[in-house]
């Protein structure tokens, strides 16, 4: 990643936004993943599957952090995620099943209260360090 360009302001905010994101990966990836999974599979099963891999995400968001992945994730939710809500919604709706049409067409919505809260300053510190931000022994 390379940050020349940018303020120190900049820099924080996309620490900050990116950390909130990787707290709650497994919820914020199913905004556009989980509208497509709503079409073979039944909505509550696939709402019972973000939370699963919520929980086991728990496990590991503070340990492992990668910029690279948080980033593309972000680009690849921005762009797809209303697509994939409004298309599977559609396919929904015109197959009569509509209450999975309605729970894909808001799921960009409901995803956040899929998601356990976190300690956002502990991830954010830990981009910081991965991007070359602050130095590694810095603590919060």
């Amino acid at each position: 990643m390379s940050f020349e360009r940018c303020t120190d302001d900049e820099i924080k905010r996309w620490l900050w936004l990116r950390a909130i994101e990787w707290g709650s990966f497994p919820a914020f990836l199913s905004q556009p993943l989980a509208p497509v999974l709503f079409i073979f599979y039944p909505w509550y099963f696939v709402v019972l599957a973000v939370f699963a891999l919520g929980l086991l995400w728990c496990l590991v968001r503070y340990s492992f952090v990668d910029p690279h992945v948080a980033r593309a994730a972000s680009l690849a939710v921005v762009f797809l995620k209303w697509p994939a809500a409004v298309g599977s919604s559609i396919y929904l709706f015109i197959h009569d099943q509509p209450l999975a049409g309605l729970v894909a067409l808001i799921w960009p919505f409901v995803a956040v209260f899929c998601s356990l809260p976190c300690k956002v300053g502990v991830i954010e510190l830990a981009f910081a360090k991965k991007v070359g931000f602050v130095s590694q022994d810095a603590e919060i």
